[in-house]
């Protein structure tokens, strides 16, 4: 009897379909400038490409501008970080104890409904012009919406594998490190994506109101002096540090902590 496996040829990419894939966004991007470029002689207030395109070179050459932007990273990744880890713990303890769930469970809905500008709005009153209220302001509001999210993936976790690995005598690391994290990965993953788009939201309003340098204070400088080709230059910026973030930090770190499903899928 012939037991050889026999190996499924696998089917070359379409590169094709591939480069139409990945030029679409840049097919957005020249319909955008197109239109800008035809539309903005029937405006008052909207400034050509080319004056934006010159105030853009020119902020790039002052060392200001990396401090600005620098300074803004920095408020989002102590905010989100300590956001992120007040509700983790909190979604560990309304997890393992149902006195702590209903203790929380009200202070998670009301940070659900009260407003983003609000909570900045109260931070600058407390705190005043330090940095501490931008903090607060991001970890207060991203609090609940990654607390629901990770509730959601407790929720799913898996009872048999739990079963499995006491039956295994798994320690509580082991527990932790192959049973909880690998099922909990998707919606850590999606937890921090949306904190993150929210974070960047509250840290620019809370600039706006409270700081002297980033983002959200050359926003609030541009429109102050109605200088609306430099305003759309920041927005660039603000834009440009979202998506290399995005692409040269979130979609590495995804592709490998889940490569394994692409070695499932190619089998």
């Amino acid at each position: 009897m012939d037991t050889t496996t026999v190996t499924r040829p696998r089917r070359p990419p379409d590169w094709s379909a591939v480069n139409w894939r990945r030029g679409l966004p840049f097919v957005g991007i020249a319909i955008v400038l197109a239109v800008w470029t035809l539309g903005h002689r029937f405006t008052a207030y909207l400034p050509p490409p080319t004056t934006v395109a010159g105030d853009a070179m020119e902020l790039i050459g002052q060392p200001d501008t990396y401090g600005h932007i620098i300074a803004s990273v920095r408020r989002l990744v102590i905010g989100l970080a300590g956001g992120f880890l007040a509700a983790f713990l909190v979604s560990m303890a309304m997890r393992v104890n149902e006195w702590w769930r209903r203790f929380f469970q009200p202070y998670v809905f009301v940070s659900l409904t009260i407003p983003s500008l609000a909570v900045s709005l109260f931070a600058l009153m407390i705190f005043g012009l330090s940095e501490i209220g931008v903090y607060v302001s991001v970890g207060v509001i991203v609090f609940p919406f990654i607390v629901v999210s990770l509730n959601e993936g407790f929720a799913d976790l898996d009872a048999q594998l739990s079963e499995m690995a006491r039956a295994y005598r798994f320690s509580p690391w082991q527990r932790i490190r192959h049973v909880a994290l690998p099922e909990m990965t998707p919606f850590l993953f999606s937890a921090l994506r949306n904190s993150y788009a929210l974070a960047w939201k509250i840290v620019v309003i809370t600039e706006v109101f409270s700081q002297q340098i980033g983002i959200g204070s050359e926003y609030k400088r541009s429109y102050d002096y109605f200088q609306l080709s430099q305003l759309v230059v920041w927005v660039v910026f603000f834009l440009i540090v979202v998506f290399a973030v995005e692409f040269g930090v979130f979609r590495p770190w995804e592709r490998r902590v889940f490569r394994w499903r692409r070695a499932k899928a190619n089998e």
